[in-house]
């Protein structure tokens, strides 16, 4: 790993080199910018071996951006987010730096994420506001029931990645400003591999940004307003990918099952960026999935306990409230839903209540058909499974 940690700084180095001559050759692009970020991590007690597997649960971590800094003369809905910083992030979380207690380990991820920043405070040269990740991470230290058996935590070498900050920011030039940022993050394999239990951490970033454009204000009233239907509907149909932790837990292995996903909502729009509205949601498994479910259960829990619980069923139907976040074509949402019917088994995809968090694209162009991409959950930290579905707004 430390061959990988002296790739990472040798190319972020050199990418903040050969990103920095363009910068400052090309002032009329004076709304990119570019940050180097460094800090500390700490992992959250949040999986079985925490005790077991780490002596020391601090991480060094590093970054590189690329960001646009929007102003009023972009897109309107730049305007409602308080004109955001925009962009990419190639990152190195180093948690193969800490101190393990036997052969299982973490090893360093690298990540590649979009970001978007905003002020949501700004006093003279102090700037207080949000920042918000989200994209992949690579990793080559996967969990191994021989040599690395307590990493239950991450089984892909491809990860799914998101991260929050609260972050601090000091203009100390005109070209300059230091930053200090709270940071919460979170590692998946979004339940396409198992197991999959993931990884929770929290840390202190100190960043330098370099740019060369003056602050645009943080509020602005948009003039036209885009127009947008106040309330609308969409349909979509599309699947999802699920690997079964009780499948695995007695038989050693599990596939990619398939789900077939539907449903629809319908939305009101308050605001051009923000609407909220109830969904429909449409399960249907293989019989052949759910009747390894009732095999592995009853290995798991014996005859009385399945016999007890019931019919088995391929089908599960839920209802959910959908928030979405709207920038143009472009939209963010999350669900928080409950199931109407649920019979998947005694301990597979457990919880009355199930969360989605995902983005789409819409093709005005091509009557409104959107595409999306989304991970569904349970108990807020489980995922369930990843869906890829094509839909319609209404």
């Amino acid at each position: 790993m430390k061959r990988l940690a002296r790739i990472t700084t040798i190319t972020l180095l050199f990418l903040a080199v050969m990103t920095c001559l363009p910068l400052r050759a090309q002032q009329k692009q004076q709304q990119w910018n570019i940050t180097l970020q460094t800090g500390v991590g700490y992992i959250f007690n949040t999986f079985p071996a925490y005790g077991q597997m780490l002596d020391s649960y601090y991480y060094p971590t590093a970054a590189l951006r690329i960001g646009y800094q929007t102003t009023e003369s972009d897109h309107p809905y730049a305007a409602f987010y308080g004109y955001p910083n925009v962009g990419f992030q190639l990152g190195w979380t180093g948690l193969s730096k800490m101190q393990f207690s036997g052969d299982s380990h973490f090893g360093s991820i690298i990540n590649f994420c979009g970001f978007m920043e905003r002020d949501f405070l700004r006093v003279k040269r102090f700037s207080l506001g949000y920042d918000a990740q989200i994209g992949i991470g690579f990793n080559r230290t996967v969990y191994n029931p021989d040599t690395n058996p307590l990493n239950m935590n991450v089984s892909s070498s491809l990860l799914i990645y998101a991260g929050a900050d609260l972050k601090m920011r000091y203009r100390f030039s005109k070209s300059f400003q230091m930053g200090l940022s709270l940071h919460i993050e979170h590692y998946s394999t979004g339940d396409l591999s198992c197991p999959n239990l993931g990884l929770n951490g929290c840390g202190a970033i100190l960043s330098l940004r370099y740019d060369n454009i003056t602050p645009p204000p943080i509020d602005y009233d948009p003039q036209p307003k885009p127009e947008v239907r106040p309330i609308f509907g969409e349909i979509f149909v599309g699947g999802g990918l699920h690997k079964c932790f009780t499948e695995w837990k007695v038989f050693g292995s599990t596939i990619p099952w398939p789900f077939l996903v539907a449903g629809g909502s319908i939305n009101y729009r308050y605001l051009p960026q923000m609407s909220t509205g109830l969904n429909i949601d449409l399960n249907n498994a293989e019989s052949t999935f759910i009747k390894r479910v009732e095999e592995a259960d009853r290995i798991l829990f014996g005859d009385e306990a399945v016999d007890a619980y019931g019919r088995y069923s391929t089908f599960t139907c839920g209802l959910s409230l959908i928030q979405q976040f709207h920038y143009g074509n472009f939209t963010v949402f999350g669900n928080l839903g409950i199931y109407l019917y649920k019979r998947m088994g005694l301990h597979e995809q457990e919880g009355l209540l199930y969360q989605r968090v995902g983005m789409k694209y819409t093709f005005p162009q091509l009557a409104n058909v959107f595409v999306s991409i989304d991970c569904k959950a349970h108990r807020f930290k489980n995922a369930a499974m990843m869906e890829f579905t094509i839909g319609k707004r209404l």
